[in-house]
């Protein structure tokens, strides 16, 4: 008897989910939305679904014709893990290593390019960056709400 109950409050320890180590679902609110680049030439569009889930698509459009695109998830885990599927192809993983209430930093040294990627907002505008681990080779992408 002495073991069944031992093993009951084992399983449940195992099982239960302090609120501290549960994914907060709102954490990237600020994520979410149209984003454009100035020109209007790339365009990013984040949502939250169910679960927590948010999932995001991008488009670089050149002379009227889609020259790029990905699909993108942020799955709702401690850290949360971005998952890149550009052109359709993956997903490759990269689980945030900072967070903060405006911010964000994933990364994945094994990943070709890039390696690091990290979003954050400076007022109203959206701001992107990604680059090796090391932050050498930087990309960065501007963005603002989206006119149309």
């Amino acid at each position: 008897m002495i073991r069944f109950v031992w093993s009951l409050a084992l399983l449940a320890g195992c099982t239960s989910v302090s609120a501290a180590d549960a994914p907060d679902h709102q954490a990237l609110h600020w994520l979410t939305g149209c984003w454009q680049s100035d020109s209007g030439g790339t365009r990013e569009v984040w949502s939250l679904s169910e679960g927590g889930y948010y999932f995001g698509y991008s488009v670089v459009m050149q002379d009227g014709q889609v020259v790029f695109f990905e699909q993108m998830r942020i799955d709702p885990a401690r850290p949360p893990v971005f998952n890149a599927y550009p052109a359709g192809s993956g997903p490759s993983a990269f689980p945030a290593i900072e967070m903060g209430d405006q911010t964000i930093t994933f990364a994945n040294a094994n990943h070709d390019y890039p390696q690091k990627i990290r979003y954050w907002r400076d007022g109203e505008a959206l701001r992107a960056k990604i680059s090796l681990i090391d932050d050498g080779q930087p990309g960065t992408f501007d963005f603002v709400a989206c006119s149309e």
